[in-house]
């Protein structure tokens, strides 16, 4: 392609009329200054998780994208997943009856093969074991506790385990297991670990009054009477930690069409604001020993 501009300068190139849409997959720490740039010069975002480390940068972008009134979406790109399409449908239609518990973990062994290792590893750029990557699971596990019906959680309590392996570069402790209670009285639970001692592995665990799944398994009394094992799904699991599989082609052609036609894109920056609550709270509680209330004064 010979009319593909290059930029080395981020003012200029937000000062290009012909580029309406930014996608931010620099590091977190960036995004805030990043997106109020941005929305200043009047471009749709893309905004890589996590989208900001802490509740006042967070602020500072929500209010320049409300006042710029520019789209956006928050790469939570498992929202696209068929794995996660296929749960919501089996919630849906009702397959497993009342969620009262979900149960999503992000385990994954983060060395220095990994692409973003240098900087995922500091405390003042990626920010903590959820923030830098555990939070894909916190914004599923949140989901399918049905805070899209405005069942938002209004309490966390998490404990921190430090660095036990034999990597000696972590910034902070890399475990965080935490727990959170939503308004309806669902209880949550996500472990984000990043030096264990085996394959990535995403568990997905959602416990209904009639029925439960597990990753690709159900168990349905409605949907499967007189089941005597698991119903196993053949579908594409989140299952490796290289995102090469993740959809991002779905994030992308939803964000397009919702500049096009004006309709909401989810999770937009509004609700990854709810999602990221939760992290800053078990970063907070695991640090004080104390449960932490939501939502988080602003």
């Amino acid at each position: 392609m010979t009319d593909v501009k290059v930029y080395t300068d981020y003012a200029e190139l937000l000062r290009d009329p012909d580029v309406h849409a930014i996608s931010l997959c620099t590091p977190p720490n960036l995004h805030p200054d990043e997106t109020v740039a941005a929305s200043q010069a009047g471009k749709h975002l893309l905004i890589e998780k996590a989208v900001a480390n802490d509740p006042k940068n967070l602020g500072r972008m929500v209010r320049a994208v409300q006042d710029a009134g520019v789209k956006t979406v928050v790469s939570f790109v498992l929202h696209w997943n068929p794995q996660f399409n296929w749960i919501k449908r089996m919630m849906t239609e009702r397959a497993i009856g009342d969620v009262f518990y979900a149960e999503v973990d992000y385990w994954h062994n983060i060395g220095p093969w990994y692409k973003q290792y240098e900087w995922n590893v500091k405390k003042d750029v990626a920010g903590s074991t959820f923030l830098s990557a555990g939070c894909h699971a916190v914004d599923a596990m949140r989901w399918f506790a049905g805070a899209t019906g405005g069942n938002e959680a209004v309490e966390v309590f998490a404990y921190n385990v430090p660095h036990k392996g034999d990597n000696p570069d972590w910034g902070y402790d890399p475990t965080t297991v935490m727990v959170c209670k939503f308004r309806d009285g669902t209880v949550g639970k996500t472990a984000s670990i990043l030096d264990c001692k085996m394959p990535y592995q995403f568990n997905v665990d959602v416990v209904g009054t009639k029925g439960t799944i597990r990753d690709n398994r159900l168990w349905s009394e409605s949907l499967l009477p007189g089941q005597t094992n698991w119903s196993t799904t053949p579908t594409i699991l989140p299952d490796s930690g290289d995102v090469t599989h993740h959809p991002f082609n779905g994030q992308i052609e939803a964000f397009v069409a919702g500049i096009l036609d004006g309709k909401p894109v989810l999770p937009d920056l509004d609700d990854a604001v709810k999602t990221h609550e939760i992290l800053f709270a078990a970063d907070r509680s695991a640090e004080t020993g104390r449960p932490v209330k939501l939502p988080l004064e602003r």
